[in-house]
């Protein structure tokens, strides 16, 4: 269920995230940041934080073995591990369809 590629667009502040049936999906980074799933952004949400991420970037990507992906951001946070079916489906429900180029 992981895509088939993950497109770093800097530049857009974006990832692309490419699926073998053809779904593209494109995730700011902000996006990302504010819907981590680790423990602690769970509650920070829950308490009625706004998981607003502010100008966060990308400082790197990290796979988590066949089950998801880790993200590392300009902020620091780096605890939240996105598994492929959670990060299909936020993709699904907040991000854009990409337009394939």
């Amino acid at each position: 269920m992981a895509p088939e590629s993950i497109v770093d667009h800097r530049a857009r502040g974006a990832l692309e995230f490419c699926w073998g049936n053809g779904e593209r999906y494109l995730a700011t980074y902000q996006l990302l940041r504010a819907n981590c799933p680790c423990a602690d952004c769970k509650v920070l949400r829950a308490a009625g934080g706004d998981g607003d991420a502010g100008d966060v970037q990308l400082a790197d990507i990290q796979p988590v073995g066949a089950y998801g992906v880790q993200f590392v951001f300009s902020d620091g946070h780096d605890r939240g591990i996105f598994p492929w079916g959670f990060l299909k489906e936020l993709l699904e429900e907040r991000a854009r369809p990409a337009i394939p180029v």
